[in-house]
């Protein structure tokens, strides 16, 4: 438990109220805390739009209403170029958690497609859909460019996304402070709702989407279905795996109650 002037301070409140990177002994004002909190919001806030948007993107492309291009081009790439910047100039303890995010995100994302990719190329069951995304992205290029570029876009902006987002919202409702199977329950339930539930709706509802995307079948439901558990259950011990690092990072109480048995979990 870390001590600022012989004054023991709890380890769950520790980067509540030292996490600013206040030299030792310093006592911010009220108002430079406010500022600091302000900021640490807005740079939590471009995290979750930059991880919302390579999935709405997609959405948007099949629905006919703004082609991925457009949004990779002129929101996507500059807002993620702006974080980077943010990240080197003014580093803050949130950057921890998006990388480590942004690396089970695509970790797992690697798992389910070793389940994906065995059921389309190896069993025949469906068809690979990513790299026509990689054409939405790319205008013009071949199928070998198509693939490269729309796995560039599947990895890092899709998983790696989904990883930033819930490992974010994860810190937010103190789930590094919850048991394993909580963790999973929660991990696994978010991958099917909203993130699989909103694949299956575009699909669905667009008017494209099934010549575009794939087919809607027993088939393909099931087979995306579970590659989306796959997703979820990998994250979750990923997370699991980090929590007891990245709870030092996130600098606020949890927005659920913490009984105070669970507040030292690991």
């Amino acid at each position: 438990m870390p001590r600022i002037l012989g004054t023991t301070i709890p380890a769950t409140d520790t980067v509540a109220d030292v996490s600013e990177n206040e030299p030792s002994g310093a006592t911010p004002r009220v108002g430079e805390k406010a500022v600091r909190h302000h900021w640490t919001f807005a740079r939590i806030g471009m995290y979750l739009l930059l991880a919302a948007l390579p999935l709405l993107a997609i959405s948007a492309q099949v629905f006919g209403v703004v082609p991925m291009t457009a949004t990779g081009a002129l929101v996507i790439i500059p807002l993620a170029a702006g974080l980077v910047v943010l990240c080197v100039i003014a580093p803050h303890p949130i950057d921890r958690i998006v990388g480590h995010g942004l690396g089970w995100g695509m970790f797992a994302c690697l798992v389910y497609d070793v389940f994906r990719l065995d059921t389309v190329y190896l069993l025949g069951l469906w068809d690979d859909f990513i790299p026509k995304m990689g054409t939405w992205l790319h205008s013009g290029s071949d199928a070998q460019t198509g693939a490269i570029v729309g796995y560039v876009w599947r990895y890092f902006g899709d998983g790696g996304g989904i990883g930033v987002a819930f490992f974010l919202i994860a810190l937010a409702f103190g789930l590094q402070h919850r048991s394993r199977r909580t963790v999973l329950l929660a991990f696994v339930t978010g991958a099917v709702v909203p993130v699989w539930a909103g694949l299956i709706a575009t699909v669905a509802l667009s008017p494209s989407g099934q010549q575009d995307m794939f087919p809607l079948t027993a088939r393909t439901v099931t087979l995306s279905l579970i590659g989306h558990l796959i997703f979820g259950l990998v994250l979750g011990l990923g997370f699991l795996r980090a929590r007891g690092s990245l709870g030092r990072h996130w600098p606020w109480r949890p927005l659920l109650p913490v009984r105070a048995a669970r507040r030292t979990a690991g």
